[in-house]
């Protein structure tokens, strides 16, 4: 049986977030308030210091409701505490939710997960000091989410990454070099670090990645944009890259840190979101912090099958919801 709360779970979101909207969840909330206080937040930064003074007020579940963005800023308010952090997954793609087995907009799911028992630690890894839970991208992948505009998000969902995507296929791409602990570098024109195995929804990047072993795994692509774009779909098919399928111009390796420089301005992007550029002469260093983040997670985890995954993407969601627009027009 599972244990409940006997004070309401603090469930922190941001009133005005358009995502509340179109995930559903100001709905659910009208039905299943009881159980939940609803703290509103003002910014990122409001999250990060209202989880963080819950944790010192010692609550021992904090729930944040946003995208894998959002998600991260609330936990920089509890990593290395014993504060649990809670998922209430309503933005686009959600990668960090379906990775801890909640899905993507499984609000039900998530409030299970946040009232029963079960916990998982999570290593977590920076860039230039700035946490990631998930992913960390360098190369066009970040120069795509920095291009996407706020009106594409709201009406397209992750359409609007495609329709960026195909802007910036033409553009020159710097050389990236990753230099190592031990010295050795690969470089390579797209790096992608997968603190799990999930990418851009419920595909699968990294066959072999897990959340609590200490390093992070790292893809090199060395090839223009549109080949990226097409290689990365070809190993999320392949269920992940492993040391088995590795392509001519992939690389994979495993680190617990590396440092990141370029010949050319770099985007990054830090869970979805675009977090900077690298100027030439500059380096991005990253490191695994001494402390972990323990996060709510089911204690019975729900089975999909391959339909429920393929469902539950959020670009075939946009697709789907753009059919039923079109139909009742």
């Amino acid at each position: 049986m599972s244990d409940f709360p006997a004070q309401p779970l603090p469930l922190l979101m941001n009133p005005k977030a358009g995502s509340l909207f179109r995930s559903g969840l100001d709905a659910w909330l009208k039905e299943h308030a009881e159980g939940l206080r609803i703290i509103h937040t003002e910014s990122a930064d409001d999250l990060t210091e209202k989880c963080r003074r819950l944790a010192d007020a010692g609550e021992p579940v904090v729930l944040a409701a946003g995208g894998d963005g959002t998600l991260m800023h609330a936990a920089q308010g509890l990593i290395g505490t014993d504060t649990a952090l809670g998922i209430f997954p309503c933005g686009t793609m959600n990668v960090f939710a379906r990775e801890m087995g909640i899905g993507s907009r499984h609000f039900d799911l998530a409030l299970k997960a946040a009232q029963g028992s079960s916990r998982q630690m999570v290593d977590i890894f920076t860039v230039n000091g700035n946490p990631f839970l998930q992913l960390a991208g360098f190369g066009p992948d970040a120069t795509v989410v920095k291009l996407i505009q706020p009106w594409m998000k709201k009406r397209l969902g992750a359409f609007s990454h495609a329709l960026t995507a195909i802007q910036v296929a033409t553009s020159h791409l710097p050389l990236i070099t990753v230099t190592l602990p031990n010295g050795e570098t690969e470089q390579g024109t797209q790096v992608i670090f997968g603190n799990g195995k999930r990418y851009g929804g419920e595909g699968h990047l990294f066959a072999d990645a897990k959340y609590d072993d200490g390093v992070l795994d790292a893809a090199v692509f060395h090839m223009e944009s549109a080949g990226i774009l097409s290689e990365i779909l070809s190993y999320m098919l392949l269920n992940g890259i492993n040391d088995h399928n590795l392509g001519d111009t992939t690389r994979m390796c495993r680190m617990e840190g590396c440092t990141i420089t370029a010949d050319a301005s770099l985007d990054y992007e830090l869970d979805g979101d675009y977090a900077g550029t690298i100027r030439p002469g500059e380096e991005a260093v990253i490191e695994r912090l001494p402390q972990q983040l323990k996060v709510c997670v089911l204690d019975e985890p729900v089975p999909l099958t391959p339909l429920d995954h393929v469902k539950a993407h959020p670009m075939v969601r946009a697709f789907m919801k753009r059919l039923v627009d079109i139909k009742d027009y």
